[in-house]
């Protein structure tokens, strides 16, 4: 599979119309250059960990591109919000539906957690709505046991802590919740560095900002296989 997050198209954090203009360009040619890799990778799945978006006021012209593009992918594609794509109230994906005319792609939306099937990979996606960044929500929290009759491969969007402590930041990941899953691989969005956060033998990582994506094979013989692959 591919795993990617924080492409946040439609930013529009610096500059004047012109240099925004490039920078909303430079995002959509970096998105593009995902969905060429997934396709030449020729992989069975792919996870957008957290803010495909920059925000929720994202121009129809930029949901019409991104639309365009998930249409070339035949591979079932699962989208988790992230904070600045979050579930609010006329937000992106309250406006508009992605999976319309696209049935293999699926955005999470339940705030206590929903699993998505994928039945012809042996495997499932799980992962958590989020309506608000703040310190209380927990990316993990709510998760299921694992099934192990099938790859259990989870999402999640938020900051990650080597240890138990009074969080500092919203939506904490703690070490030890990944190890306690017990899944197979967490997905990890938020932290724009690419970062491995394996805990024992649950495999995690942050994509990291676009540059590069996450290839991940999965074999129940040789394990899993987590290799960077370049835009």
């Amino acid at each position: 599979m591919l795993h990617t997050a924080d492409v946040h198209l439609d930013s529009d954090g610096y500059g004047d119309s012109r240099e925004h203009a490039a920078h909303r360009d430079l995002g959509r040619r970096t998105f593009r250059s995902i969905v060429d890799r997934a396709l030449s990778d020729a992989v069975d799945l792919v996870l957008i960990a957290g803010d495909l978006f920059d925000h929720n006021r994202v121009a129809d012209d930029t949901v019409t591109f991104v639309r365009a593009e998930l249409h070339r992918l035949r591979t079932p594609v699962v989208i988790l919000p992230g904070n600045h794509d979050c579930l609010q109230p006329n937000g992106v994906y309250d406006r508009y539906d992605l999976a319309h005319g696209a049935p293999h792609v699926r955005v999470i939306r339940r705030l206590d957690g929903e699993v998505v099937e994928l039945p012809e990979l042996e495997a499932i996606v799980w992962g958590r709505g989020m309506a608000d960044h703040e310190p209380a929500f927990q990316p993990l929290g709510h998760i299921p046991k694992r099934d192990d009759g099938r790859w259990c491969l989870a999402m999640g969007h938020g900051f990650f802590y080597d240890e138990r402590q009074r969080p500092d930041r919203s939506s904490p990941i703690f070490a030890d919740e990944i190890r306690q899953t017990g899944w197979d691989y967490v997905a990890l969005g938020h932290q724009h560095v690419q970062t491995d956060v394996t805990q024992g033998p649950v495999i995690a990582f942050y994509a990291g900002a676009p540059g590069t994506v996450l290839r991940v094979d999965l074999s129940t013989d040789a394990g899993i296989r987590v290799e960077p692959r370049p835009l």
